[in-house]
């Protein structure tokens, strides 16, 4: 369980991140496309994923193609942790068009790639999740960071939820294989997100 200080300096980084960006006069998705002039679809930003080489969490941004987005949401992060040429997939975040994240969603394993891993070591994963990455991308990586704690559990939530659809369609289409590249079962779990409400709960009052 992660204690009230932790959640209220999640809370801190990530207004404090948002705000600088909005002084600025740029969204956090205009900020993930790494300096892009353009924003093509299912390419990542940045090219090469971003990559924390001493603990191992990289992420991505990118959106599908238009049919495939949700009504105004501009793209979305895949989180993931690295072993080696192994990769497990943690969470997806997505952002609307004004840079807010308003969904958090777990994938299938031929999404991504991944070497699925079971919802335990997962939540593991993810609870560590922190990337120190130096640079124009620094802000984003500590945004993220920050985002897993504020929304552990909701995320935690998914993760778990995932297994049990996992195991659901095991059943249905006869093994974990198939149910593992099933292409008609993308997203397995998602639940939307309004971080405006939940930073009014965790930010300290000003004196």
């Amino acid at each position: 369980m992660l204690i009230q200080s932790t959640l209220c300096m999640a809370a801190q980084e990530i207004a404090s991140i948002q705000t600088r960006y909005a002084r600025k006069g740029v969204t956090l998705s205009e900020v993930a496309l790494c300096g892009a002039k353009e924003f093509i679809e299912w390419n990542h930003y940045p090219a090469n994923d971003l990559v924390d080489e001493v603990s191992g969490y990289e992420f991505y941004y990118h959106a599908h193609s238009s049919d495939e987005m949700v009504d105004d949401e501009h793209g979305h992060f895949h989180l993931f942790k690295r072993f080696g040429h192994d990769f497990h997939h943690l969470i997806g975040i997505a952002l609307n068009q004004q840079g807010l994240p308003v969904r958090l969603f777990t994938t299938n394993q031929w999404v991504t790639g991944e070497k699925f891993v079971s919802a335990k070591s997962v939540v593991a994963e993810l609870r560590n999740f922190d990337m120190v990455i130096k640079g124009r991308m620094g802000p984003i990586a500590r945004w993220i960071s920050a985002l897993t704690k504020l929304y552990f559990i909701d995320m935690e939530k998914l993760i778990l939820s995932r297994d049990q659809k996992i195991r659901e369609l095991k059943i249905e289409l006869g093994d974990l294989e198939s149910a593992l590249d099933s292409k008609s079962h993308h997203v397995l779990t998602e639940s939307k997100i309004d971080l405006l409400d939940q930073l009014s709960q965790h930010l300290l009052p000003e004196n």
